[in-house]
């Protein structure tokens, strides 16, 4: 029974851990405020029903939450009778304008109804036909900030660029080495890739030219990692400092090529490799190939066969240095990936991207279970700790905790996943 236990831990104990995470966040975001999203739309329709109210002006902003209500509103009066005018834009002057071209046509009786965003608006009685008319806003409930639809969609997409990095530094890490460039590279992927654009073909939107702009990108990134992997090889400095190295290197190289300045494309075109769910896609692609390299092919065996004891590796006919110089190419290269969909995202290239990155990748990687001593870590683990890092910062962002507090609590995470695996291993 112990041991079934302690196996099933192993297997699924990050797992609950970021159950945990889930309801402990949820709970501690619990507060009264006004409805928001779809919910808010069907109470405005039930405010509505109540009134028996005929005909119904509704006031949303342009956020993509307001189109939730706008939605949730529509759907609830759908064949009740009641007549709906859709007012919907981001500025009081326009819905001001659009109420007083709808007043020649409404009925004396018609209500008005509003968001949460526009129900803060307070002209509505200042236009002539709509003086007496009763204002709809949607009422205070006791709602998690955390479980809102709008902040759940969003914890996939914060996870993939840092998920995708972490592909790689997972098998560093198991090699026994570190990698603390990775940041600096995906600064340099951005920066390679938005010159390549703007100074190569000049701002051209043509796919084959902004393809060639991303591999030329993901290319600088995953050359420094072929680099810091020669360097560590070639001349036994360890991965710590070789790495370092690196990290300033690229950071200044970033910074030099772009003389301190954000390098803006402008092109529409290159954003849908950063538009949602075009990274979860790729994050999931590169982590079922990544799984299939560790677990079903001889460099994955190579590579945990290092990990464990790199002499006897050696000596079992292990190509010790052509492994690592692959693990650390490859890390180059998904920073390097996260760097262009970083790029395509912002639509812009900098030497400032990508700080402290690569602090979050190996917190992620060593909460996912991958032991900083080599030769133990699973690819899933780490994607599962990945998850369990953004929750975190999601969860203390939403509970209003500073950014230094945040750090002691990041710090205090990965000393608590060392300090299980050190537990593990006895």
């Amino acid at each position: 029974m112990k041991t079934k236990l302690s196996s099933f831990l192993t297997d699924y104990g990050m797992l609950l851990v970021l159950a945990l995470l889930f309801v402990i966040f949820s709970l501690s975001t619990f507060k009264e405020q006004t409805a928001e999203g779809y919910g808010a739309g069907t109470q405005l329709a039930e405010k509505t029903l109540a009134a028996g109210a005929k005909e119904v002006v509704l006031i949303v902003g342009t956020s993509p939450d307001d189109g939730q209500v706008k939605q949730g509103f529509e759907e609830a009066l759908r064949d009740k009778g009641v007549e709906i005018h859709i007012i919907a834009t981001s500025e009081p002057t326009k819905a001001k304008a659009g109420l007083k071209d709808l007043a020649a046509t409404v009925s004396q009786d018609c209500l008005i109804a509003c968001s949460k965003k526009t129900g803060n608006w307070t002209f509505f009685n200042n236009v002539d036909k709509f003086k007496k008319s009763q204002i709809l806003t949607p009422k205070n409930e006791n709602v998690s900030s955390f479980l809102k639809a709008s902040n759940l969609k969003t914890l996939p997409d914060k996870t993939a660029k840092t998920a995708i990095i972490a592909i790689g530094m997972t098998m560093i890490i198991i090699t026994a080495g570190i990698d603390l460039s990775v940041g600096s590279l995906v600064a340099l992927a951005t920066v390679v890739a938005t010159l390549t654009l703007q100074n190569g073909f000049n701002n051209s939107s043509s796919p084959f030219m902004i393809a060639v702009a991303f591999v030329a990108g993901i290319s600088a990134a995953g050359f420094c990692g072929f680099l810091s992997g020669a360097m560590t090889t070639a001349f036994k400095i360890p991965s710590f400092i070789v790495t370092l190295a690196m990290m300033l290197i690229a950071r200044g190289l970033a910074l030099n090529l772009t003389g301190n300045r954000t390098i803006k494309v402008g092109l529409p075109d290159i954003s849908w490799l950063g538009q949602n769910p075009n990274p979860i896609i790729l994050m999931v692609a590169l982590y079922a190939i990544a799984y299939f390299v560790m677990h079903k092919t001889v460099l994955g065996r190579q590579i945990y066969a290092i990990g464990g004891n790199e002499e006897a590796a050696r000596l079992s006919g292990v190509p010790v240095k052509r492994v690592l110089m692959i693990v650390y190419t490859i890390s180059g290269v998904m920073a390097g990936i996260a760097g262009v969909v970083m790029a395509s995202e912002l639509n812009s290239g900098s030497g400032e991207f990508g700080q402290t990155w690569e602090l979050n990748v190996i917190a992620a990687v060593v909460v996912g279970g991958t032991s900083l001593m080599g030769g133990q870590g699973k690819i899933i683990g780490t994607l599962i700790g990945c998850a369990i890092i953004e929750v975190i910062n999601n969860g203390m962002n939403l509970m209003a905790i500073s950014s230094n507090t945040q750090q002691i609590v990041l710090g205090c995470v990965i000393l608590a996943a060392i300090i299980i695996d050190k537990i593990k291993k006895k």
